[in-house]
């Protein structure tokens, strides 16, 4: 469907994107998802034909359209802005795309009410820009740009600027409605969760080049360098160096020693991620002899966690009730600092002394 193929644009001497490729295919939801200044939006302007490539190409549908005017590439836009007309009424801002792609009135009367319908504003197309809150007003900018059934669908992060809740309902909208249409959409964003919960595939961005692309899960249980892993989603790191104990594979850091699973050469320099809900926090409580140990529910029976592998002791240094689950931040003895998740509201408290532990197939090697 959409082919892009080492897409490269320099400002002067500044290389904003750098030698990327990837695929679309027919009605798939992609993402570009990277930090600010990445690159992703200049991407997406060289794919519409806003801006000019320095080199490499743009293929749709088979067709080579890189040199192709923004006209005459059937794609559709919107943005963060919305971009509405402000003079025009609802229906008119829908019905301007389709005068522009040769629909006669007839037609263009019949479009505009069927995706007045379709984003859920029948009863709105007299109105004006400025007379609807922020979610109707990208519902109009995604009408107006569906509305000539382009081949593709291009988002230019719509949904930046609204309140967490309206922005939530828009994404489970904007979903739904690609689903139904089935239009192949290729949206930016610099927020993993708009990425992770979305798409069919995300292509993660830095520094104007392709760090990964590949399905949700993968870029985010695989992350294929350092990047990915520590920008999609919050980890425990750690950093060091591989040595085989035992013959089981483990990582020396500064002050303390990681197990892991999978096959790496001794001496090889890693990093190593854990994802917060793969990390057991339990705290520790004190013994009649002057020991210590793992407190679960209440049980003052010592537990296999305290001598297992990867199992640290450590002081909590924060909490953070989020409703749904809490964030529970140790600083382990090795100074390192680690990161759970628990269920909401748990028995922990800021200075308890706790123990960490994790399965060493959960630990990420990159």
């Amino acid at each position: 469907m959409l082919e892009v193929t080492g897409l490269t644009k320099y400002y002067g001497e500044l290389l904003a994107v750098d030698d990327v490729s990837f695929r679309i295919d027919e009605g798939d939801f992609v993402t570009l998802l990277g930090p600010s200044g990445c690159g992703k939006t200049t991407l997406l302007h060289m794919i519409a034909g806003l801006r000019e490539p320095t080199d490499g190409q743009v293929k749709l549908r088979g067709e080579d359209v890189t040199d192709l005017a923004p006209e005459d590439r059937n794609i559709g836009m919107a943005f963060q802005s919305t971009a509405l007309f402000p003079h025009m009424t609802v229906r008119e801002n829908i019905a301007y795309g389709l005068r522009m792609h040769g629909y006669d009135a007839e037609e263009r009367d019949a479009q505009v009410q069927e995706f007045l319908e379709l984003v859920d504003l029948p009863d709105h197309g007299d109105h004006r820009p400025d007379e609807l809150s922020g979610g109707q007003q990208q519902r109009v900018s995604l009408a107006r740009a569906l509305a000539y059934e382009p081949d593709i669908l291009l988002l230019d992060e719509p949904l930046t600027g609204l309140d967490r809740v309206l922005r939530e309902e828009m994404r489970e909208w904007l979903m739904t409605l690609q689903r139904e249409l089935g239009v192949t959409s290729l949206y930016v964003t610099h927020d993993q969760e708009d990425a992770l919960s979305m798409s069919d595939k995300v292509v993660v961005l830095d520094d104007g080049q392709k760090q990964q692309a590949a399905h949700p899960e993968t870029i985010y249980e695989e992350p294929a360098n350092e990047f990915v892993a520590t920008f999609v989603g919050k980890s425990t790191t750690f950093g060091g160096t591989v040595t085989t104990v035992d013959e089981q594979p483990t990582v020396e850091t500064d002050a303390t020693r990681v197990t892991v699973t999978g096959d790496h050469d001794d001496g090889e320099d890693v990093s190593l991620f854990v994802r917060p809900e793969d990390v057991d926090v339990e705290p520790v409580s004190a013994t009649a002899d002057g020991g210590t140990t793992v407190s679960q529910t209440g049980s003052a029976a010592p537990t296999a966690a305290a001598t297992a592998d990867n199992a640290f002791p450590g002081t909590v240094e924060k909490v953070s009730n989020l409703g749904n689950r809490t964030e529970v931040t140790v600083t382990l003895e090795s100074g390192e600092t680690a990161m759970a998740n628990t269920p909401r509201f748990p028995d922990i408290a800021v200075g308890d002394a706790v123990t960490v532990t994790f399965d060493p197939e959960s630990v990420v090697v990159v």
